[in-house]
C-alpha cells in the first residue's frame, strides 16, 4: 500500500491536526476531548441520540461515554431524557448553554477542513468520497466475514 494512503488511512496527521485545534475549546470550557465529540456529535445527529449511537459512531467504552455524559450533565450541557416507550433508551439533548460551545466546535470543524482541502478541486473532492465509501464497504464487509467466521468456528460448525 502506498505510504500517503496508509497514512491517511491510520489518520495521525489528522489527530494531531484535531488535537491541536481542539485545545483552545477544551482549554476555554473545561472539557474533555472525548466532551468536545460527544457534544459535536449529539449536534450533527440528532436522531441518533443515545449513548449507543455514540458508541457506535466512535468505538468508546461504555465507561468513557458515561462518564463524559455525567460531566456533560454537571456542567448543564446536556440533558438525559429516558424514551416514552422503552424505559432502557436514555436519549441525550444539548441544552441551550451547549449552543456557544457547539458554534466554537463547528466554526473549529471548518476551519480544518478548510486547511485539509486546500487545493483540492470539487471534482477531487467527489473522487475521495467515492472512494472512501468503497474502501468503508470492503473494511465492513470483510469485518462482517470475519465476524461469521468466529462464530462458526465458536459453534464448531
Amino acid at each position: 500500500m502506498e505510504q500517503a494512503v496508509e497514512t491517511l488511512l491510520h489518520g495521525r496527521e489528522f489527530k494531531q491536526l484535531l488535537e491541536s485545534k481542539i485545545l483552545e475549546i477544551r482549554e476555554k470550557y473545561g472539557l474533555r476531548k472525548i466532551d468536545v465529540e460527544i457534544l459535536y456529535y449529539l449536534y450533527r445527529f440528532r436522531e441518533q441520540d443515545t449513548s449507543k449511537d455514540i458508541r457506535a459512531a466512535y468505538m468508546f467504552t461504555k465507561g468513557h461515554i458515561s462518564q463524559s455524559v455525567e460531566h456533560l450533565q454537571q456542567m448543564h450541557l446536556l440533558v438525559a431524557v429516558p424514551d416514552q416507550k422503552d424505559r432502557r433508551r436514555v436519549h441525550l439533548h444539548l441544552t441551550a448553554a451547549a449552543e456557544g460551545i457547539v458554534c466554537s466546535i463547528e466554526k473549529m470543524w471548518e476551519d480544518m477542513t478548510a486547511v485539509i482541502f486546500e487545493g483540492i478541486t470539487e471534482q477531487e473532492r467527489d473522487t475521495l468520497h467515492t472512494i472512501a465509501a468503497k474502501m468503508t464497504k470492503n473494511m465492513e464487509k470483510a469485518l462482517t466475514a470475519t465476524q461469521k467466521q468466529k462464530e462458526t468456528d465458536a459453534n464448531g460448525i
